[in-house]
């Protein structure tokens, strides 16, 4: 019998169901919104369909603990996919399949001479990673060339959030990279 990890919390059949719907539904409610700005909800109504109307906002995401649900291990992949994967579908048709697969977490369509794709794919565990990873280079050799593979915890996520981007563009200020890196002088 397996062991269970005390960290993981235990979810029941309707744990999991509401998760899902969670999942699916993405929204904060208004009336938080509302609260913390001291503006009606009425109003927070209004300007969401205004950014989702503009097409600012296509969509809400909650923020997951990968951890708490098992996930241990992301692997980032850089591939390519051969001459006759492009022969036989379409850009979109290979972007839709990618979105689609059960372990990936972002994908990118790159244009480089070593990459067509950068895949974020997250797993249980390393065995996980191994197999998947392995599938791919012996049943898929011909179709993809695999370019780099650079495999972390998900302990080691430093950052999960665009939120600094988006401040830059919304406060219309620009940071500098020693906003970003070290300062030699401060030691």
């Amino acid at each position: 019998m397996e062991k269970r990890n005390p960290d993981l919390p235990r979810l029941t059949k309707n744990d999991l169901s509401v998760l899902k719907k969670i999942l699916d539904t993405k929204r904060i409610p208004d009336s938080d919104i509302a609260k913390s700005m001291k503006l009606s909800p009425q109003a927070i109504f209004k300007i969401r369909g205004k950014l989702e109307d503009c097409g600012i906002i296509k969509g809400y995401m909650p923020i997951i603990d990968f951890k708490k649900l098992g996930i241990t291990v992301m692997t980032l992949v850089i591939l390519r996919l051969s001459p006759s994967m492009w022969k036989s579908f379409s850009d979109d048709k290979i972007s839709e399949r990618i979105s689609k697969a059960p372990y990936v977490i972002d994908a990118y369509r790159v244009t480089d001479e070593k990459a067509s794709h950068i895949i974020l794919l997250a797993f249980r565990d390393t065995a996980q990673k191994e197999r998947y990873i392995s599938e791919i280079q012996t049943k898929f050799a011909e179709e993809v060339q695999i370019n780099g593979i650079f495999t972390f915890s998900v302990d080691k996520i430093i950052s999960h959030s665009p939120l600094g981007l988006l401040h830059e563009i919304i406060d219309r200020k620009e940071f500098s990279p020693k906003d970003l890196f070290l300062n030699h002088a401060h030691k």
